[in-house]
Parts: structure tokens; C-alpha cells; sequence
């Protein structure tokens, strides 16, 4: 009796310890005019939820592409990043289109590396000029280990 007492007793903690373990991570980014924060700055590799929010006047989005540097992301002719140059490997997802005072999440599975959390919305300006959000600086780097 006390030996199954004791077996049901592991076998419970070995369940809550696998249920904390797979739930994966969380980071809340942080978007506005012209920066992007994220808490934390690393996470474990597996499933992570991001939860943008906006935190600006304008809309933003959110990408996460696999990159030691927002420097190593190629750009078009407005200084935004060219998503048509990057492949499923280091394109991971999105959340577009996160108006002001919303937020919207996404859940990505990642692998150990750097990424770069970016905004890459572009709009063109009543003078004509593209406006470019990635070139203004909305960009960030989490570590995944």
C-alpha cells in the first residue's frame, strides 16, 4: 500500500513537471513608433508565443526571422526588409496588421540560434517618400538556447 502511494506520488509530480515543460515560452513585444521592445531577451528552444502589442499611434507588424543581426537581413531599394529573399529556414512567421492599442499573438516553434524580431511595415507619405519602419529602427534580437 505504501509502496503505491508512493508510485502514484511520482507519478504525479512527473506529470505537472512535463506539463510546465511543454508549454513552451512567452515573450511580450512591444511596438511603437520607431522602436520594438521584447521581455524576455532569451527563451528555450521549442514552441514560443509572442504577444504583440502596439504601443504607438501607427500600425505595426511582427516578424521573426532566424539572423545574428537586423544587418544580415537583406533590404529592398526603401530600406525594408526584402521577405521575397528569405526562405522557410529563415523566415519563421508573423502577426500583421497590429493596429494602435491592439495586440495579437503567435506561437512559432524555434530552434537554438538569433533571431530578429522586426517591423516591416511600409507607407508612402503624402510628399511621396516610402517610409520604411524596419529602416527607422524597429527591429530587435532575441536569443533562443
Amino acid at each position: 500500500m505504501r509502496l503505491t502511494r508512493m508510485v502514484m506520488a511520482f507519478a504525479l509530480i512527473a506529470m505537472v513537471l512535463a506539463a510546465c515543460t511543454s508549454s513552451g515560452s512567452s515573450v511580450d513585444v512591444s511596438l511603437y513608433e520607431w522602436g520594438l521592445d521584447r521581455a524576455p531577451t532569451s527563451v528555450s528552444a521549442g514552441d514560443v508565443t509572442f504577444k504583440a502589442t502596439n504601443d504607438g499611434s501607427e500600425t505595426h507588424e511582427m516578424v521573426v526571422v532566424k539572423a545574428d543581426s537586423a544587418a544580415d537581413i537583406p533590404t529592398d531599394a526603401d530600406g525594408a526588409a526584402d521577405e521575397s529573399q528569405m526562405d522557410e529556414t529563415v523566415f519563421i512567421g508573423e502577426v500583421e496588421d497590429v493596429e494602435a492599442g491592439a495586440n495579437k499573438s503567435v506561437t512559432l516553434t524555434l530552434e537554438p540560434g538569433t533571431y530578429v524580431i522586426f517591423c516591416n511595415v511600409t507607407e508612402t507619405e503624402s510628399d511621396g517618400t516610402v517610409e520604411s519602419h524596419f529602416a527607422k529602427g524597429m527591429y530587435n534580437t532575441i536569443t533562443v538556447s
